[in-house]
């Protein structure tokens, strides 16, 4: 070997192992999100049913290995509570995804695409954008 391979051999494979400690790390962030999102869908089905439920002021719960009956406005409460813990659970990974996949991209030397870090709009700024351009459509509409 020519003592450039081997002045390279190390930091190639510290950048090899790093590589593989982000790859291990950003597919275990996406099956912690793929079983949370399904956690999320069966507690949204749950709060469905809770609110379509109409006979009943009491409805019957399992909780751990025992069946409970429980007021429904109390039940709707914890499944809304629920809901909004993993939808902040959710959206942190998928923040901490959006660097780990930067750290990745660069350590193998692939341009990050444009765009990469967009992030949705919120509904203020949705119906801000809504009441903007119907300002506008209706200053040319008019005669």
């Amino acid at each position: 070997m020519s003592r450039v391979s081997e002045r390279a051999l190390p930091v190639y494979l510290q950048t090899l192992k790093q590589s593989e400690n982000l790859g291990e790390e950003v597919l275990a962030d996406q099956q912690q999100i793929v079983e949370l999102d399904k956690r999320r869908q069966t507690n949204r089905q749950a709060l469905r049913a809770v609110k379509n439920e109409k006979e009943e002021n009491k409805i019957w719960v399992m909780m751990g290995n025992e069946f409970v009956k429980v007021e429904k406005s109390l039940l709707g409460s914890w499944l809304e509570s629920d809901q909004k813990v993993l939808d902040k659970e959710i959206n942190s990974l998928r923040d901490g995804l959006k660097s780990k996949v930067q750290a990745l991209k660069q350590l193998e030397g692939e341009e990050i695409p444009r765009g990469f870090f967009l992030e949705a709009m919120k509904k203020n700024e949705l119906s801000n954008i809504g009441s903007t351009a119907g300002r506008v459509t209706e200053r040319y509409l008019d005669p």
